[in-house]
């Protein structure tokens, strides 16, 4: 680049978009890169602090801000995705469908590590919506040396950072235990709960209700059930606890699926169960959901309605950041 007096700049053509900020009014692009300079432009350059300007010079290998904004956003941005327009260096990534965004938060941290490269996105595992921005990218300085662009694609290669899984239709199977409840003694209270946090997912088909009480064969039997009618997704309410008159685990582990978790690292929440079978979700339901506003379903629920396995291994890490 080269340098030029703000009052010496008429007739040349910026290489920078110009800045303009009015706290809580305005943010955004005064003037844009490309755009040739007039003598009418200069008290408002100069109103903006902008002393010195930048042009291009015919000499410079680097690469300008606008440029690897957009080699950058093709390193990190999946399918399902698409870039806003540059502006001020920076391109956002934007959702195309709803669904669980995933990210590769080790290729992330290494990536950033790269000098001069900034990338920022949402949190891994987030339940993001069709037209919402997922991430933003740009680089620290106005130019960079084509090293660093080259270093950044060797590390990503062919696997981009982020990835969407989209919604797709999902038929839901609620099995509500409990000899109180079954006998009329008590009013189904969880229930409501779980029709209402499902009702955040409109992919999500409430398909199949079933009260029993805390038979483990009668529970297991309507699990079953459930599943041979086409449910793909059984949320089994209530018989968590450590009492004995609890025994929806040992109904979910008759069914034959394989229990993934009993118990999580997460408070409230800790007696979740979630199990497969045959490609289909099991999930025991602890009773504190009826109670706190935000438990570990809230933060599984996102990645169980996409249908995307969870491994033993992220359930023991949500330990961190598990208080809730």
């Amino acid at each position: 680049m080269k340098v030029v007096k703000t009052v010496d700049a008429v007739g040349l053509i910026l290489y920078q978009d110009i800045t303009k900020i009015v706290k809580g009014e305005f943010k955004g692009a005064l003037f844009s890169k490309g755009y040739q300079v007039k003598q009418e432009d200069i008290p408002v350059l100069l109103a903006l602090g902008k002393e010195h300007l930048f042009f291009k010079s015919d000499e410079s290998n680097l690469i300008h801000e606008n440029d690897a904004a957009d080699f950058l956003y093709h390193l990190i941005a999946g399918e399902q995705m698409r870039p806003t327009p540059v502006s001020e260096g920076k391109i956002e990534v934007v959702a195309e469908v709803d669904g669980l965004l995933k990210v590769d938060q080790d290729r992330l941290f290494a990536l950033n590590s790269i000098e001069k490269v900034a990338v920022a996105t949402l949190k891994n595992n987030q339940k993001v919506k069709a037209g919402q921005k997922v991430a933003g990218t740009r680089i620290i300085p106005l130019e960079i040396e084509p090293e660093n662009l080259l270093q950044a694609e060797k590390l990503i290669g062919h696997k981009e950072i982020l990835t969407l899984i989209p919604f797709k239709p999902v038929k839901v199977g609620i099995v509500t235990t409990g000899s109180e409840v079954f006998k009329g003694l008590i009013k189904d209270s969880f229930t409501p709960v779980v029709k209402e946090k499902l009702s955040h997912y409109p992919n999500a088909t409430i398909a199949f209700h079933e009260i029993v009480n805390d038979d483990p064969q009668q529970i297991t039997k309507a699990i079953e059930k459930m599943l041979a009618a086409g449910a793909e997704l059984i949320f089994c309410t209530g018989g968590m606890s450590v009492d004995p008159d609890d025994r929806t685990p040992l109904a979910i582990k008759q069914t034959g699926a394989k229990i993934v978790s009993h118990g999580t690292p997460v408070l409230p929440g800790s007696m979740l169960l979630l199990a497969y079978l045959d490609g289909k979700t099991i999930v025991g339901l602890p009773g504190g959901m009826m109670f706190s506003e935000r438990t570990v379903f809230d933060l599984l629920l996102p990645r169980i309605i996409a249908q995307d396995t969870i491994t033993k291994e992220e359930i023991t890490a949500l330990g961190y950041g598990g208080y809730l």
